[in-house]
């Protein structure tokens, strides 16, 4: 998709315009109130004059979320139309050129990949802005589609089958990747995980012929000897339950069981592009969690790689084994100034929050506060969640430190303060999306299928952190 912001608009193509409630007036003559409510999201293409109406709701109300799904859901309609080649009259809303933008662009992404046919994608849109406003507008739009494109690129990757997407297939790609941008990346193969005593990551993965890995992704941005802020994303390629293994009923969307670590490989590709001027440290644990006759069990005791003794009561809560692994590595090796984990963990934490907004977990006042303000900025939407000691207590062992489930109640909590405890002191923040992660249906700006959740917020926050 190209973008070309300016102050005037090329004759001969059809036009998205924005109104506001107080602006009914100004519509063209003849949209009555039933056809175009004005309300956010709603639209109407006015064929005599060759153009899409897309309300914005009230004035007062607009925000940068507001104007990135408004432009979205105007893309997609455009899209569904047919008309490929567009412009976009932002008038008195320059200030958003960029969440415009970045709507666009994550409104036309949709996964076709395995399709005998595809639908045509958005070749061209004009953004017209003030003559005032295009120096400020063409870099914002510039950061936003980087933004979008690399979200993008972590939906496409989650939205893989586990036939194609597996540990091996993803450290590849994630290699592949590092190298065109600029970031170094290592991959630990089986071998080295068992050498080097990630107990975690060799017990979820022992259960299937595809071994696991661990992707190291490092962007040195900052000063040297500056400690990194370490991103750690699950990347369970496909997830059985294991021995504890799940019903048979709606398994296949467990190929979205990866998409915290396509988050951390989408954001830490868009860290390099925007040249973000800190050390950072991106951690992808990949396992396929499978019941096969190396699978482990419950009942074992796994000695993770910070050396604590887990109890395993639950095979399927295998995403915290992994990130325990990796968590105490950023601790341990990388010296992490900060960890913030990204996970699709729990089911409970849909039963607490529904698809609307992702949980949030953290140890440190100051990373909390610098998280969620990067999740406003970005338009994913977190919710402060509780750490009270009665989970820590849910999850003592009588015959280790810990056990991997506290049970059904609270346990998108339980999970959190299982994690944590691998953080020690290390400022720590948990992003759990297991309901945000993906979308089972077409949205009005947005394809079903995964979301790339989390992208954008941790490149917010990697970019501001201090």
């Amino acid at each position: 998709m190209k973008f070309s912001i300016l102050s005037k608009a090329p004759a001969g193509l059809p036009d998205v315009r924005l109104f506001t409630t107080a602006q009914r007036k100004a519509l063209p003559h003849g949209i009555s109130e039933a056809e175009l409510s004005l309300k956010p999201g709603s639209r109407i293409f006015h064929h005599g004059e060759n153009v899409l109406l897309v309300g914005l709701g009230d004035a007062e109300k607009i925000t940068a979320d507001e104007m990135r799904t408004a432009a979205g859901s105007a893309a997609m309609a455009m899209k569904r139309s047919g008309r490929t080649r567009f412009t976009l009259h932002l008038g008195e809303w320059a200030q958003f050129a960029g969440a415009a933008v970045e709507g666009m662009v994550l409104a036309d992404f949709a996964y076709e990949e395995f399709k005998t046919t595809r639908t045509r994608t958005i070749e061209q849109v004009n953004v017209i802005v003030g003559a005032h406003h295009v120096a400020t507008a063409k870099k914002a739009a510039v950061h936003a589609q980087t933004l979008g494109e690399f979200t993008n690129l972590a939906r496409g990757i989650a939205n893989r089958p586990g036939n194609v997407v597996f540990p091996e297939t993803l450290a590849e790609e994630a290699r592949w990747h590092a190298k065109k941008h600029g970031l170094r990346c290592t991959v630990l193969d089986e071998k080295q995980l068992r050498a080097k005593k990630f107990g975690g990551i060799t017990a979820v993965g022992g259960g299937s012929a595809r071994p696991p890995r661990l992707i190291v992704m490092e962007h040195r941005g900052g000063p040297r000897g500056q400690a990194p802020l370490a991103l750690v994303g699950k990347a369970v390629t496909f997830d059985t339950g294991g021995i504890s293994i799940k019903p048979a009923a709606d398994m296949e969307k467990m190929i979205w069981d990866k998409c915290g670590g396509a988050a951390v490989l989408g954001a830490m590709l868009a860290i390099a592009k925007l040249g973000v001027k800190r050390n950072i440290i991106g951690l992808i644990p990949a396992a396929e969690n499978m019941p096969g006759a190396a699978a482990y069990r419950p009942g074992d005791i796994v000695t993770c790689y910070d050396g604590r003794h887990v109890e395993i009561v639950n095979t399927d809560a295998e995403g915290r084994m992994i990130l325990a692994d990796a968590i105490g590595f950023a601790r341990k090796d990388h010296k992490a100034a900060a960890i913030v984990d990204i996970a699709t963990l729990t089911g409970a934490v849909g039963v607490a929050l529904g698809e609307s907004a992702a949980g949030l977990w953290s140890s440190d006042d100051r990373l909390r506060d610098a998280t969620l303000e990067a999740a406003k900025k970005s338009g994913e939407r977190l919710w402060p969640m509780p750490h009270f000691p009665e989970y820590d207590e849910a999850i003592r062992s009588d015959v280790a430190l810990i056990k991997n489930s506290g049970g059904r109640m609270g346990g998108s909590c339980t999970a959190a303060a299982f994690l944590r405890t691998f953080a020690e002191k290390t400022p720590w923040a948990h992003l759990d999306i297991a309901y945000t992660s993906h979308r089972n249906r077409d949205g009005a700006s947005l394809a079903k299928g995964a979301t790339g959740f989390g992208v954008r917020t941790l490149v917010e926050l990697a970019t501001n952190w201090r």
